[in-house]
């Protein structure tokens, strides 16, 4: 029984010296993704890079850093597909609500800079398409999803972000043509700001308490 409250009491300790030295943020993100898409035709080895398309982006994110680590998730709305190619065709792409898995090593800069590399994978569902209703294939279409794996890079000073985002498709769609296939290529150029911090919460606390506890005095 002494062993087991040691080893309660132990883990109890490491959770809380590990849970004190956490801080827990919510961002909200605006910028810019400019996607293209590769297409693969069937049982020909024909590939096209289409032309760039640009849209806006929109993110809200939940971060932990632990230490130099960063661990992050939140809900994001992006824009990929393809520009008119050289075929003359039109503009097509999907918007996407996106569930972002990320992780990443932070560095400190001087002056209040930080610096953030990070790796890892969104999630996206499909909510509406754009320029696909003129073709006669497109009343089959249904609404899919979207995998991408994400590298990034990321500055920090005080509480504002800048950072880009590579996306890189891992699973394929058809928008509107059978027998065509499209894999997203998309890079994000974004501008963030830290809603909530929890780190700059206590540090309010603590002035506040030492406040009320010297005019009491």
């Amino acid at each position: 029984m002494k062993q087991v409250v040691l080893l309660f009491t132990f883990f109890s300790s490491f959770f809380y010296y590990n849970n004190s030295q956490a801080q827990h943020k919510i961002s909200a993100y605006a910028g810019w993704t400019a996607s293209q898409a590769q297409n693969y035709e069937k049982d020909t080895p024909y590939k096209e890079i289409s032309g760039t398309l640009h849209m806006p982006y929109l993110g809200f994110e939940y971060e932990y850093d632990w230490k130099k680590l960063r661990f992050s998730t939140g809900l994001s709305f992006t824009t990929l597909g393809r520009s008119m190619s050289t075929e003359k065709q039109m503009a097509v792409g999907s918007m996407y609500v996106n569930l972002p898995i990320i992780a990443g090593i932070q560095f400190d800069l001087p002056k209040n800079w930080g610096l953030t590399l990070e790796a890892g994978a969104e999630v996206g569902l499909e909510l509406s398409s754009i320029s696909v209703v003129i073709y006669a294939g497109d009343y089959n279409h249904k609404i899919g999803s979207n995998v991408n794996a994400v590298a990034a890079v990321e500055t920090q000073w005080k509480q504002f972000r800048f950072g880009t985002r590579l996306q890189v498709g891992l699973t394929t769609y058809t928008p509107w043509r059978m027998g065509v296939n499209y894999k997203h290529l998309g890079l994000t150029t974004y501008l963030g700001y830290t809603l909530w911090d929890s780190k700059i919460v206590e540090e309010k606390r603590a002035k506040q308490l030492a406040k009320r506890q010297a005019n009491k005095m």
